[in-house]
């Protein structure tokens, strides 16, 4: 009897704790799936947010890059453009520069020829005086009666030792003054002709050496060297004791050069060198030999040609 109660009184309980077993088991269960639930909520949040910091760092990374190219891009055309503009300098500089050095070589041609058509004036002046002197002295002289020559055995004036009469009205102050104006102001083919004249006509006159050294100038212009060769070559055996010679020795050996006679040359710049050590032009004429490669030693004076 007392068995059986306490059966019934355990069946009985088990019937009354059976339901709120299942009801805490519901809530556990139902707790679990909230924070599955959280936790998957948070996990879409964290994708979402990697998502727009992916996107971002992207658009980033985008941007970054078109700058590089824009950059890179503007640099090249700044060099581009540095450069087409230097190339343009230089093409716009170059040809000036050129002008300017052909200027600069014909002033100093044009400045020695002017030194010596003072030099020439002072020795007319000072012939002017000794002639002005003799005059004095023949109108002294004249002023007393004298007995009339004796006629020449011909009858007739003797004739001009060198040279061939000018044309009337021509003079050797007047054709050479023509002539160096001429040269100066680059009417080449008239100063030649010139020069020329001057040369036929008073060929032992004071401006005779210059003259024919300007032949040889006017001859290296026109890149005629083996004639201005020969020009200068005239100045040196013709007038050999003359101011003119060291600049037709000088110029002798540059219209050699120029021709492309260059072993001949660099032995002219040497007897240059030998026989003018001070001149204006000795530099010039060491920078030419340095040029050719050939030593500046002085080399033997040569002996004056044979008149």
């Amino acid at each position: 009897m007392k068995f059986s109660r306490l059966a019934a009184m355990g069946c009985w309980l088990t019937l009354v704790s059976a339901p709120s077993l299942l009801a805490q088991k519901r809530e556990d269960i139902l707790s679990i799936q909230r924070d599955v639930a959280q936790l998957q909520d948070q996990i879409k949040q964290l994708q979402t947010s990697q998502d727009q910091k992916m996107a971002a760092l992207e658009s980033l990374i985008k941007q970054a890059l078109d700058q590089s190219n824009q950059a890179s891009a503007s640099m090249t055309a700044l060099q581009r453009t540095l450069t087409d503009r230097l190339n343009d300098q230089q093409t716009k500089v170059a040809g000036p520069i050129a002008v300017l050095g052909t200027k600069v070589d014909q002033s100093a041609d044009e400045m020695r020829g002017v030194r010596e058509n003072l030099a020439a004036l002072s020795s007319r002046l000072a012939n002017l005086d000794n002639k002005l002197s003799d005059i004095s002295s023949a109108v002294r002289t004249l002023s007393q009666p004298q007995a009339a020559p004796p006629p020449s055995a011909s009858g007739a004036p003797p004739a001009a030792a060198l040279g061939v009469a000018p044309p009337p009205g021509v003079s050797a102050e007047s054709l050479w003054l023509n002539a160096f104006r001429d040269y100066s102001s680059g009417k080449d083919e008239l100063a030649m002709m010139e020069f020329n004249d001057y040369l036929k006509y008073f060929p032992s006159a004071e401006n005779a050496a210059s003259a024919q050294y300007y032949v040889g100038q006017l001859y290296n212009r026109a890149k005629m060297y083996d004639d201005a060769v020969q020009a200068f070559d005239a100045v040196l055996e013709r007038y050999p004791d003359n101011p003119k010679t060291p600049d037709a020795l000088y110029g002798k050996a540059d219209a050699l050069l120029h021709g492309g006679r260059r072993a001949e040359a660099a032995t002219e710049f040497k007897d240059f060198l030998a026989r003018f050590p001070t001149h204006s032009l000795a530099r010039n004429a060491q920078a030419q030999l340095r040029e050719l490669g050939t030593a500046t030693g002085r080399a033997r004076p040569t002996p004056p040609p044979a008149h």
